[in-house]
């Protein structure tokens, strides 16, 4: 007869489960209860003693025998299997008179079981893990009920071993993981003294595990939290195990006095008569300081550790809620991106780290400073006085920003503009968007009107800024109506005023308004996305210019004036190169113009196709040379034929001796390096005259001609020479 059924695949795994809590779903260890089995024999005057435990599966293995020699027994042969489904002391006295085993193996061959006595092994929750049984050859008469009494004294023995070595494998374990945790764990019994203290609590609290066990937990708490302390204690001790888990931040308090943030992660066990109360304990330090990181840079310029544009928003938000008077400043670097363009951007940084510093030094610690975008400042100053505060420190912030920056051994000469706005406007209710893009309005008229200066904001700002958008608007339509055409200047040769070449100069004949100059729409259009497509008309219509004056027998070099963004325009060698070729005009009778400010903006990308565009003749020009912030390594880089000075040190070079060096510096500069040189804004005799004696071979001015439409020039210039008087 076979005792048991297959048992559902639920319950054979939590049997497993429960054999891998005692340590028992691997091998049966041996010995471990070698003297109960002994004492079993002894006291039963039997041969035969075995501890055996399911393993999980099929089978039942012996932990520890006597007088057996076998290890394992399939279940479904196995005495065990039967006490262990009965639940309690089974006897047979005479295995042969029983129907249950008289068949058995085990009765029929070796070990040739008679008698057999056994009982479940149980553990406190009721999993029934194995059994212990005594076991003889030769029939027994049933035990007393004392022998059962030992028998399941035996049982429990072997089980209290089981539990016990169980709680060892857990508190090692746990010891572990204690020791292994960066987490302080900490327990204290009902009396609020330390029980346990591991390592990470001795690195957290700086108290030696000697130090602390044994004394009261309060040491740990700053003696103005104590109070809250011993109530929360409390309430947990009378709660006792029922107390649910909790995790609180709180302060701890280290061995040399100073506090740590920390969570505390509170549980509550009982044992016996006490209850004690066991602690996780976290460090928060390292997250508040990654907070504060966090923090820090939502608020703050990470170059140069100024509010940020979002923080000086609320700045101003707040002053506008809470401050009858202040002022906005917004302050700008001139020709910051030179320093891009010539040192790179990590000289820009220094220079932008120097400039945060001049900008803190001069407005004291009165203002907030912040930094609201890349090259722009903005302080805040609040007050009664704030307009004439603002006035002062916008001029101190000209001249301080206006000194030269030193980067690796070279002096960067920048200067600065600043655009101030006074608030609250009692006339309209403003934000603080609305206030920096006043001061940003302020600021650009600044720069407008030459840079190195500060504005304060209008209303006509306003109207200005809405001025520019309707020009942007009206030039969008502009080039395909028809409405711009090309004004010409000559060049001449000096001395003798002989024709050498001429300027195309954009003019724009607006339907309503006239013929418009480029100072009335030129700023608008070069920034605006329509510079490309106006950019190549110009050029197309230049060079075809060009090309039937060149048929028309007087050839002439066409300069080119070329936007910032035709220079960004990959397309621009083939622009000019499809224009050479459609009008037939050789490539060194046609000059691209570029201005150094517009170049020290740009990358190196723009100069390969001003190198391929030299490879067909085209020529080069420098304008303005000597305005901006040009180096000696521009002129290196850039493929150029020719500088042109520019009016503003022509117009007083006969009396003033530093324009009068400056030009003579240019002429001689260009002639070291093989490039011509031509002057602009002659515009009287003396001033020709001055250049010749200076070396300069070719000028421009009202003196050789005014710029006209290229149809009176063309006539102009192809009538024949008057004849002189006899």
């Amino acid at each position: 007869m076979q005792p048991d059924t297959p048992r559902p695949r639920d319950a054979e795994r939590a049997t497993l489960d429960v054999l891998k809590s005692y340590s028992l779903d691997g091998p049966a260890p041996e010995g471990a209860f070698e003297h109960v089995v002994r004492l079993a024999a002894d006291l039963f005057e039997v041969p035969t003693a075995l501890v055996s435990f399911d393993d999980g599966c099929e089978q039942l293995v012996a932990s520890a025998r006597v007088g057996f020699d076998g290890r394992a027994t399939r279940r479904d042969v196995s005495f065990c299997t039967h006490a262990m489904a009965r639940g309690d002391v089974m006897v047979v006295p005479d295995a042969l008179d029983d129907p249950r085993f008289r068949h058995n193996p085990m009765v029929t061959g070796e070990p040739f079981i008679r008698f057999y006595a056994g009982v479940p092994i149980v553990t406190p929750k009721g999993h029934r893990l194995g059994a212990i049984c005594v076991i003889d050859a030769v029939p027994r008469p049933p035990l007393t009920e004392r022998q059962c009494g030992l028998l399941r004294s035996l049982a429990r023995i072997v089980m209290d071993q089981l539990e016990q070595r169980r709680l060892d494998t857990m508190r090692r374990a746990a010891m572990r993981m204690a020791a292994a945790t960066p987490d302080a764990i900490v327990c204290s019994d009902d009396a609020g003294a330390v029980t346990f203290w591991n390592a990470a609590a001795e690195r957290i609290f700086g108290h030696t595990r000697d130090e602390m066990v044994g004394r009261p937990l309060a040491t740990l708490v700053p003696a103005e939290f104590r109070p809250r302390h011993r109530e929360l204690m409390a309430r947990r001790f009378a709660e006792g195990e029922d107390a649910a888990p909790r995790t609180v931040e709180a302060i701890g308090l280290r061995r040399d006095g100073t506090r740590v943030p920390i969570e505390i992660s509170l549980a509550t066990w009982r044992d016996g008569d006490h209850v004690n109360v066991g602690s996780i304990i976290r460090d928060l330090s390292e997250r508040d300081r990654t907070r504060e990181r966090v923090r820090h840079l939502t608020h703050f310029d990470r170059l140069t550790d100024l509010p940020n544009r979002a923080q000086f928003l609320e700045r101003v938000d707040h002053a506008l809620s809470t401050v009858d008077r202040f002022a906005v400043l917004q302050v700008g670097l001139d020709r910051f991106k030179a320093v891009n363009g010539t040192l790179g951007t990590a000289a820009g940084d220094r220079v932008l780290v120097a400039a945060a510093g001049r900008v803190r030094a001069a407005v004291g610690a009165a203002a907030v400073v912040a930094r609201l975008g890349a090259d722009e400042f903005g302080v805040l100053v609040a007050g009664a006085d704030a307009a004439a505060l603002a006035a002062a420190l916008a001029r101190s912030l000209v001249e301080r920003l206006g000194e030269p920056f030193p980067v690796g051994g070279a002096l960067c000469h920048l200067g600065a503009s600043v655009g101030v706005v006074l608030a609250p406007d009692p006339s309209v209710a403003l934000g603080a968007d609305c206030v920096l893009k006043r001061a940003l309005l302020a600021l650009q008229q600044a720069k407008m009107a030459g840079g190195r200066r500060f504005e304060v904001f209008e209303p006509q700002l306003g109207e200005r800024a809405e001025e520019r958008h309707r020009i942007e608007g009206e030039l969008r339509g502009a080039l395909e109506r028809g409405e711009f055409e090309l004004h010409v200047q000559p060049q001449v040769q000096l001395p003798g005023g002989g024709l050498v070449g001429a300027e195309a100069l954009l003019r724009w004949r607006h339907p309503e308004r006239g013929l418009l100059s480029p100072a009335a729409f030129l700023p608008v259009l070069e920034t605006s996305d329509m510079a490309v497509p106006v950019g190549r008309w110009i050029i197309r219509e230049a060079c075809a210019f060009a090309a039937l004056m060149d048929a028309r027998g007087v050839p002439l070099r066409m300069g080119i004036n070329l936007f910032a963004a035709q220079l960004r325009d990959p397309g621009l060698f083939d622009v000019v190169a499809d224009a050479l070729a459609a009008t037939g005009l050789p490539g060194p009778l046609c000059e691209l113009e570029i201005t150094e400010t517009t170049v020290l903006g740009l990358d190196e990308s723009v100069i390969a196709p001003l190198r391929r565009l030299r490879g067909l003749g085209v020529g080069v020009a420098f304008d303005d040379y000597g305005t901006g912030y040009a180096s000696l390594s521009l002129l290196k880089r850039y493929p150029l034929t020719r500088l042109k000075i520019d009016r503003e040190f022509v117009r007083d070079l006969r009396t003033d001796p530093d324009d009068a060096a400056i030009v003579k510096a240019v002429i001689a500069l260009g002639a070291s390096l093989g490039l011509d040189v031509i002057a602009e804004g002659i515009e009287t005799p003396e001033q020709a005259s001055a250049l010749v004696g200076f070396g300069c071979r070719e000028a421009q001015g009202y003196l050789f001609g005014k710029p006209m439409p290229m149809a009176d020039f063309a006539a102009c210039r192809a009538a024949p020479p008057p004849r002189k008087s006899a």
